[in-house]
């Protein structure tokens, strides 16, 4: 700096000098020796003297002493008559000061053209309702959840198969040539010398047999054949016989609730299934109304963008005016017109930010056209009013957080599916239980048959009881030790205790989550509060600048950083509100009440029977609609 100050004196000093003794012609060289040097002590944005090389020493006049300051030598010039004119030096800079603050360096007409550029996408107008709606109908990952309870339906299906009757039926035909023994050859050869049997015969038998709920196995079978041998002279005859037979456990496996299990536990699971699938939607539809306000908040930036665009367009036309009658500089109007440029691209940011949050709740409401991703541009209708919502009081802040604790442990899926968790871990420990009895069964069998060579009077020999035979016995079978049945129960017991400790940590859970919630609507209404404030002061700030510079007591550049924390003002406010609604959107996820709140219930949405194709229903239904 006092490098900088001691060679503006030696110019100014050479200055007085050159103009107190130079001719008329050299006015010129002089005036742009002036303009040079007052360019260096203004120091409007270009580089200080010292960065030029140090100027040349000038023969002092008559009692003026002039040094050039170390480390800079001093240059010793050759005597000058008084009518001498020094010679000029070249400028230390490329431009003049009014070139370098001219306000054509800035050129706005590019930004403005992407500005204004139609927009000819289609525009669907949306309201909260509509969206939650859409996504409840189209969102794809909904559609697949509805699904599960389908298939666990289909589980259980099958587990009532177990007790479908089976009928079977088999159809032999033999011939054979069998040689006698010697005994056999002996005694017959009495009859005629035979010494082998020829025999042909075809049997068919047919059984229906299955398993009752109680554990008790039955098979009723019907058989007949016919046979021509070597002993009847070739004569055919037939034989018939229709008989009964029973099975009944009286220990393992007795009992309709332990044959039922596997169909209890399958209904269990649709149940599950179902509770899973109203989490999926409860998710989903949050998701949807986040990224409907996401997408509110974008456009309301947007509106906010272009405010803060034409103020700052105001204030460029107003230093223009102040430049034109001469009560501002050149280097005002470039200021606000930069202030302009940036404005504008923020102008353009904010609204890439719409299309942004724009295709993500497209994505959520699986908006297509054919097989492609919708261009439709999205406009929500609906705007934040946080004074209208009766979801969570915040004055009494305790007592609130109690009834959505309350809430939570009521309504959301979890308890559901952890209760039938529980549910089927404990019929699992009772299958196992009653799997560690010993095999004790009673067995009764009864059957009558009939023979002759015509069919029609064997069968009427087996209604009539030609032949019959009654059998009844018990069996039992007892596994020493019997490890696989005890282990089999004791994991089932350990089984229950996992589901009881998975419920009370998803309790937990539920309630942290509740209590995360809740706090975060606390914070969210007081920074709403707290930046709705800061936007009036900075309002007022606005005002008062903007005052300030029509009167002169102030510049552009002040003007747009004031007008630069009004936006950052407006738009801290605006997140603050969308902050506070997805807050609230969140407490209400966090309760499982988002469905009920927006008068929505919720039915399986898949229907499908075994051998029919399967048909998607709403899988949610507005109430009143």
């Amino acid at each position: 700096m006092r490098f900088t100050g001691l060679c503006i004196a030696m110019l100014l000093v050479g200055t007085v000098h050159s103009t107190a003794h130079a001719q008329e012609g050299t006015e010129t060289a002089s005036v742009d020796l002036q303009q040079q040097e007052a360019f260096t002590v203004s120091g409007v944005g270009l580089k200080l003297a010292q960065d030029a090389p140090p100027p040349a020493a000038t023969e002092p006049e008559e009692g003026i002493v002039t040094e050039t300051p170390p480390p800079a030598p001093t240059a010793v010039l050759p005597e000058a008559s008084e009518t001498a004119v020094p010679a000029a030096r070249p400028s230390p800079y490329p431009v003049t000061l009014k070139e370098a603050i001219s306000e054509d360096l800035i050129d706005l007409s590019g930004l403005r053209s992407a500005l204004d550029q139609p927009v000819e996408a289609q525009v669907l107008r949306l309201t909260l309702d509509e969206a939650i709606q859409l996504a409840l109908q189209n969102n794809p990952d909904i559609l697949i959840a509805e699904y599960d309870p389908a298939k666990a339906e289909a589980e259980t299906y099958a587990a009532r198969g177990e007790f479908d009757p089976i009928v079977s039926q088999k159809l032999n035909y033999s011939d054979s040539t069998a040689s006698l023994d010697q005994t056999v050859r002996s005694f017959v050869g009495i009859l005629g010398g035979v010494s082998a049997v020829d025999s042909r015969k075809i049997t068919s038998e047919t059984a229906l047999a299955g398993k009752l709920q109680f554990g008790t196995q039955y098979a009723v079978q019907f058989s007949m054949d016919y046979e021509e041998s070597t002993f009847g002279n070739y004569q055919g005859e037939y034989g018939g016989t229709l008989g009964f037979t029973l099975t009944q456990p009286v220990l393992r496996g007795f009992g309709r609730g332990v044959n039922r299990i596997r169909i209890r536990a399958g209904e269990n699971l649709r149940k599950i299934s179902e509770a899973r699938a109203k989490l999926t939607v409860l998710d989903k539809m949050a998701e949807t109304i986040k990224a409907y306000w996401d997408l509110v908040g974008a456009t309301e930036a947007a509106r906010v963008y272009e405010e803060a665009l034409r103020n700052a367009e105001r204030l460029l036309k107003l230093s223009e005016i102040r430049r034109d009658i001469g009560t501002s500089a050149d280097i005002d109007v470039l200021q606000a017109k930069a202030g302009v440029a940036m404005r504008q691209s923020e102008l353009i940011q904010a609204n890439a930010r719409i299309a942004d949050v724009g295709d993500a709740l497209k994505l959520l409401l699986n908006l297509k056209e054919g097989d492609r991703f919708s261009k439709i541009r999205l406009m929500p209708l609906d705007r934040p009013n946080p004074d209208a919502s009766a979801v969570f009081d915040t004055d009494s802040y305790d007592q609130s957080l109690d009834v959505s604790v309350e809430r939570a442990l009521a309504m959301r899926p979890e308890n559901e599916m952890t209760d039938l968790e529980i549910a089927n871990a404990l019929m699992e420990e009772e299958k196992a239980k009653n799997d560690r009895l010993p095999q004790l069964d009673f067995i009764g069998a009864y059957a009558q048959g009939g023979r002759d060579i015509k069919m029609g009077k064997t069968l009427t020999g087996i209604i009539e009881g030609q032949d019959s035979a009654l059998t009844v016995g018990v069996q039992a079978s007892v596994p020493i030790g019997n490890r696989a049945a005890r282990g089999a129960h004791q994991r089932a017991r350990l089984n229950i205790r996992q589901a009881e400790e998975r419920r009370k940590q998803a309790q937990m859970a539920m309630m942290m989550r509740v209590h995360f919630a809740a706090r975060s609507v606390m914070t969210s209404k007081v920074l709403l509060e707290s930046t709705h404030q800061t936007v009036r002061l900075q309002e007022a700030n606005v005002n008062a600048e903007e005052r300030r510079l029509q009167i002169g007591i102030t510049t552009s550049y002040q003007v747009l950083r004031v007008q630069e924390d009004l936006t950052a003002a407006q738009a801290q406010e605006l997140q603050a509100r969308i902050a506070f609604e997805k807050a609230l959107v969140e407490l209400q996820l966090a309760e499982g009440s988002l469905l009920d709140n927006f008068g929505i219930t919720y039915t399986a949405g898949i229907v499908e029977s075994p051998g029919s194709p399967a048909v998607h229903t709403a899988a949610t239904e507005k109430l009143g609609s």
